[in-house]
């Protein structure tokens, strides 16, 4: 078990910014598509954001947690069932769940080949995993969260690894085909995580938004500083809107989220 989940020193506040957003949720549900009352493990469950929402489903949640903070602030639901544990580390039985669903967590993870091969211990054999994540690189290179947080980004790298190199894992892992499903970012979503903020510039700047944000809270303080410091004189001299303004208006922006479904 790790001594200091992440979450343990920046997730005090989470539950200000972070909120299950519905159509994340109907996309986990739609994919799931199992008859409730299934069981489904929900890894890296954080505050029990989404396995709140999936439990009103009428599914069996397991929500699995390492960081005491994040449970300590669990939300809470009679087909809800928390859990201390780590990916690498499952602490249910074989061939236990129906379904598997991790959102916004796999970059957490510190043996991606040991995580899915734990997943597929605990999976029954028609069960099936859902993954939320992101590939940063797929952003184009024009895109303005790149230009005034490559600093940061560039360690996002580091943390998140290449679409087809995670994907393929999975399936070298679970002997099964992983089906990739895009979902471009909408201009009002519920979760404030980091990319969120795609046509809201100003948000980044918010210190709640800030520290519920692992790539910001967790960051160089130096670099998140000089890169704040840039985006604020940007917007405050209308050099932002100048060039970026468009994306006021758009409906939604492909940031680099995606699904993995197995």
């Amino acid at each position: 078990m790790s001594t200091n989940p992440i979450y343990n020193d920046i997730g005090k506040t989470y539950n200000s910014t972070r909120k299950a957003d519905p159509r994340i949720t109907q996309s986990i549900v739609e994919e799931l598509n199992f008859k409730a009352p299934a069981t489904i493990l929900d890894i890296g469950a954080g505050t029990g954001n989404y396995s709140c929402r999936i439990a009103e489903k009428g599914y069996s949640i397991i929500a699995m947690e390492p960081s005491s903070v994040m449970r300590n602030q669990g939300k809470e639901h009679e087909n809800l069932t928390w859990k201390e544990g780590i990916v690498e580390d499952i602490p249910v039985s074989d061939n236990s769940v129906d379904g598997i669903v991790c959102t916004l967590a796999s970059h957490h993870f510190k043996d991606l080949r040991l995580a899915f091969r734990e997943m597929k211990r605990v999976l029954k054999s028609e069960g099936k995993i859902i993954i939320f994540t992101l590939d940063p690189r797929l952003c184009s290179d024009d895109f303005w969260i790149l230009e005034y947080f490559s600093p940061i980004l560039e360690e996002a790298y580091e943390v998140h690894p290449p679409l087809h190199t995670i994907s393929n894992l999975l399936e070298e892992e679970l002997e099964s085909a992983v089906r990739v499903k895009p979902f471009p970012l909408p201009n009002d979503l519920k979760d404030q995580f980091f990319f969120s903020g795609w046509n809201k510039p100003e948000i980044y700047l918010e210190e709640r938004f800030k520290n519920g944000t692992s790539p910001l809270a967790k960051g160089d303080p130096s670099s998140v500083s000089s890169c704040l410091n840039k985006l604020k004189e940007d917007l405050d001299s209308g050099k932002w809107h100048l060039k970026h303004g468009d994306l006021l208006h758009q409906k939604n922006c492909e940031c680099g989220h995606f699904f993995l479904i197995v």
